[in-house]
Formats: structure tokens, C-alpha cells, sequence
């Protein structure tokens, strides 16, 4: 009797398949963020550079928005306190993310040696909702404080001295501090561009 055969398999296990080519999936490459300092380079004139940045909604659209305050290049390093003005700039943002510039002042901040002994009396920008704020404090034996606040107007699309105040005091009681506030009552509508630094200084 002939001996019985088991078929042959069809396929070994472990035996590669001849072929066929595995494909990866295509890698899509991730958007680069550009930097502010990128952005923002456009609007620094030649012979400035930049002393600090705010970033927040300055006309209430919902789109970020960029204060930019500027500082001469200093041509002696070693000299004490710069008279040089530092413009201010207001940046505005878009769906895109780029800026337009809408406004410019010339003497909000105080230059670099405004601040007496105390040095730059220059402290900070600030936005929120609307308005903004600059901080400066200087003084020797007397110091000052002083803080300037724009807010935008939806009606003309401008923005306008909201209110200056600040405090005196003498570095030896700084408890007794005098403080000041002045308004639009007291120096009428000024907007940021006409904005001279004088209006509401001191008490």
C-alpha cells in the first residue's frame, strides 16, 4: 500500500513576503512661531534699540497688541544718564499676527537721566483692557513716583490721557508719602500723540 503524503504548505511562517514596499506616512512640518524680536525689528529706526515691551489688548478687538519703548544707542557706554528721547509705540495686531503701527510719542518716558541720583527713573509698561500705563520713579534725597495712563476711545479710535499720579516723600520717612492724581478735569482732552510730558506733573 503506498504510503500516504500530507499536502505541502503554502506558506512558511516567519517567511518574508516578496514584493511588496511598506510606505510611511508623509511628516508635515510643524509652523515656526517667528519671535517678537523678529517682528518687531522693522519698526526700530536706525541708531535705536529696544528698552522694553508690553504685550496686551489695547483697542479692545481681541487680538494681541505690543507697546514698544525705545532707547538710543548709548555712543559712550560710561556716561551717566542720556537726555536722548525714548519713543514710545503703539503696535497693533491682527488675525495674522503681524503689527501695524497706529501711534508714536516722544516723551512719555522719561529719558535715562531724568532720574536724578536715583539713576533711570524708567520702572515698566502695563495694558489692560483698553489702557496703559507707565511707571517712573527718581529723586535723591526727595523721590518721586509718577504713573501715566492712556485709554483707548472706541469712538475715535484714539487713545487719551486718562489720569498722571504719583507720591513725594523723603527717603529718610517714606511713610509720609504725598500723593497727587490729576484728570482730564484738570488737563483737558490730550491725546497720546499731543501727549508733552508737562500735563499733570507734580502736585
Amino acid at each position: 500500500m503506498a504510503a500516504c503524503q500530507s499536502a505541502p504548505e503554502t506558506a512558511t511562517k516567519g517567511t518574508p513576503t516578496v514584493g511588496v514596499t511598506e510606505v510611511s506616512a508623509p511628516v508635515l512640518a510643524t509652523p515656526t512661531a517667528v519671535p517678537d524680536s523678529v517682528v518687531l525689528r522693522r519698526f526700530v529706526p536706525a541708531g535705536y534699540r529696544i528698552l522694553d515691551t508690553a504685550t496686551g489688548d489695547l483697542n479692545r478687538d481681541a487680538y494681541p497688541d505690543k507697546l514698544l519703548a525705545l532707547d538710543s544707542v548709548p555712543t559712550d557706554p560710561e556716561a551717566f544718564g542720556s537726555e536722548a528721547l525714548r519713543p514710545l509705540l503703539v503696535l497693533l495686531g491682527n488675525a495674522q499676527g503681524d503689527y501695524r503701527l497706529a501711534a508714536r510719542n516722544d516723551h512719555a518716558v522719561l529719558c535715562g537721566g531724568c532720574g536724578g541720583v536715583m539713576g533711570d527713573p524708567y520702572q515698566g509698561l502695563t495694558i489692560k483692557n483698553g489702557y496703559f500705563s507707565l511707571e517712573h520713579y527718581g529723586g535723591s534725597g526727595w523721590r518721586w513716583t509718577r504713573i501715566i495712563t492712556f485709554r483707548h476711545d472706541p469712538a475715535t479710535r484714539r487713545w487719551w490721557l486718562h489720569r498722571v499720579g504719583g507720591e513725594t516723600f523723603h527717603s529718610a520717612s517714606p511713610d509720609s508719602a504725598q500723593s497727587y492724581m490729576h484728570t482730564a478735569r484738570d488737563f483737558g482732552r490730550v491725546s497720546f500723540e499731543q501727549f508733552t510730558g508737562d500735563e499733570g506733573a507734580g502736585e
